[in-house]
């Protein structure tokens, strides 16, 4: 019963991957940042001390960090788009005009 009940959400998943496909690309995509993001945070757990190193002008120090943890986050979409062919903005604004 068990198996049965896992095959019928295997396919289930599968008719509603292939009638939204990019829109499910982009779901399975964000599902799984946390766990890439834990990826690469988990070098720095053991980190004790953390030099910061700035050129040019601008914020320097720790006021640096909220821009470039923005700068990061903003390059997301265009991450993903190259991982996946997907468009992460164009996904969002169709949904957006089917569902409002």
């Amino acid at each position: 019963a068990r198996a049965r009940a896992e095959a019928a959400q295997t396919a289930a998943k599968a008719e509603a991957f292939a009638q939204y496909q990019e829109a499910a690309v982009v779901d399975m995509v964000l599902q799984r940042l946390p766990q890439v993001a834990e990826a690469v945070a988990q070098p720095l757990l053991g980190t004790r001390r953390v030099t910061l190193v700035a050129g040019g002008s601008g914020d320097i120090g720790v006021s640096r960090l909220p821009g470039e943890i923005l700068d990061v986050v903003t390059r997301l979409p265009a991450t993903v788009e190259a991982l996946t062919g997907v468009s992460v903005t164009q996904v969002r604004q169709d949904a957006w005009v089917l569902w409002g």
